[in-house]
This record gives structure tokens, C-alpha cells and sequence, in this order.
């Protein structure tokens, strides 16, 4: 497995390419992830990891009703993972993006993710047995009762 660890927004940017050159040519899949980077506190504990006793802090489906208090108004990173292979050949590399630039580094992305997409060849679909045109499709009848 190789980690290239946690890299700066610029230098993860610079990696892009790479990943996307290098999954081009052996037809596999580049995944992207990316959700809010909580820091870990061992000792005091975070407020974000118990929902249960601070449904204020869940950001779930399920706290969509609760009205969030003035008591989370931190601003959170956003870490950003980018990986293909699996397993022992499994490529990696992340970063973390703060809040205020996060509109400046998709605009990046978006531009750099674009240019890794050339080339892409389109997998061919499997026709379906169970449509309508299919070997198992059902005939209408039109049945007379008396």
C-alpha cells in the first residue's frame, strides 16, 4: 500500500494527474472522498462523537429537525481522500482543506479532475432479459368473459 500521507492542498492538486494518468492505463477506478475532519480528543472527549447526549453537534439525516444551538458554530476542515487499487497495490493521498478555501480548491479540482478524464472508454451495457423485449416478457392477452 502506498500513503503519501496527509499533503498540502496544492501538492494534492499536483497528485491528481498522476492518479488519474496511472488509473487510465490500467482501467480502474479513482474514489474520491470527503467529509469534516473532527480532531480527536482523548481526554476531554468530542462533543461531535455523542449525538446521543448532544444531538446539537449530529450532522445526519436524523438531527435534520434540531435546531443547531450557537454552541457549534466552530468551523470545520474538510479532509479529502483520493484512492485506487485495492488492497496490498491500493495508491493513496489526502488533504485537508480549511473552510475559507474550499471554494478555491474545487475550483482547482474541478478544472484538474477534468483534464484526468480524457481518454475514458465507455463500458458497454448488457442487454436485459427481463424487459420488454425480452425472453421473459409477458404477451398481453386480451381475455373475453361472458
Amino acid at each position: 500500500m502506498t500513503n503519501t500521507s496527509c499533503l498540502s492542498p496544492n501538492d494534492f492538486l499536483s497528485r491528481v494527474p498522476e492518479f488519474f494518468k496511472i488509473a487510465n492505463e490500467k482501467h480502474i477506478t479513482v474514489r474520491l472522498t470527503a467529509k469534516r475532519l473532527i480532531e480527536h480528543d482523548p481526554v476531554d472527549g468530542n462533543l461531535e462523537f455523542d449525538a446521543v447526549n448532544h444531538p446539537a453537534y449530529d450532522v445526519s439525516r436524523k438531527s435534520s429537525e434540531v435546531l443547531v444551538s450557537s454552541s457549534s458554530d466552530k468551523e470545520y476542515q474538510l479532509l479529502i481522500r483520493m484512492s485506487y487499487g485495492s488492497h496490498d497495490k491500493k495508491a493513496k493521498c489526502s488533504t485537508v482543506v480549511k473552510a475559507n478555501e474550499l471554494d478555491q480548491f474545487w475550483q482547482d479540482y474541478s478544472s484538474v479532475f477534468k483534464g484526468g478524464m480524457q481518454n475514458l472508454i465507455k463500458k458497454k451495457k448488457k442487454k436485459s432479459k427481463g424487459g420488454p423485449n425480452g425472453k421473459n416478457a409477458k404477451k398481453n392477452k386480451v381475455v373475453k368473459r361472458n
